[in-house]
């Protein structure tokens, strides 16, 4: 079992892997799924609340773990945890609301814990966009988040685009909901260089900022 500093240590030496392009000195996957659930299992009993600040930004994802369904059909190859392919690059950005940006800075403003995501995924020249709105719940470590909007494209060239869901209205009525009607996912550990988590489906996943 490693120890905490050992773990943070090891999820930083992903990022800094990918920053220089030294692939070959990426930790072990293993190592990662343990690192992982040490991060996890220490912060269990804190009293520790995820600010949206702390995930602002653009994130690579580059490791995943299957879900609880997923390991149960395709036993432990995915459920270990692998890296990501180099061919697909998936990137997850998250926004302050415009309308707070565009504000004066209030104290409602310093208190801001809704914004929205935008998930994008290249392959080639080849792009899958969707958005919609997130919310850092109070008193959790949770993100909430909807998808409402999606779009593809070609380079620049933006052809097709729809609604998600509810669309709009999913988007006005996203906070209404209980959490157990959103996707989320529960940030156990956030650092300048990476972001890890687990989701409402059990998996577990690491960014690393871009």
């Amino acid at each position: 079992m490693v120890d905490f500093e050992d773990a943070i240590a090891t999820l930083r030496q992903v990022a800094i892997a990918y920053d220089t392009k030294k692939l070959s000195t990426r930790p072990d996957p293993a190592a990662i799924v343990e690192s992982m659930t040490t991060l996890e299992r220490g912060r269990r009993g804190e009293r520790r609340e995820l600010s949206l600040d702390d995930v602002l930004g653009d994130w690579r994802l580059v490791f995943v773990t299957g879900t609880q369904k997923t390991r149960k059909k395709a036993g432990t190859m995915i459920g270990a945890g692998r890296y990501l392919p180099g061919l697909v690059n998936i990137t997850i950005s998250y926004r302050a609301d415009d309308t707070v940006n565009a504000g004066e800075n209030t104290a409602k403003d310093a208190e801001q814990n809704t914004g929205r995501v935008v998930n994008q995924v290249k392959l080639g020249g080849l792009t899958f966009t969707v958005t919609g709105p997130i919310e850092a719940i109070a008193g959790r470590q949770t993100l909430a988040f909807d998808f409402t909007q999606w779009c593809v494209g070609l380079g620049s060239w933006m052809p097709f685009n729809g609604e998600l869901g509810n669309g709009a209205d999913g988007d006005v009525t996203f906070t209404e909901r209980s959490l157990k009607d959103r996707p989320f996912f529960n940030y156990f550990w956030t650092d300048e260089r990476a972001i890890a988590a687990r989701g409402k489906g059990g998996g577990l996943a690491l960014w690393i900022r871009t």
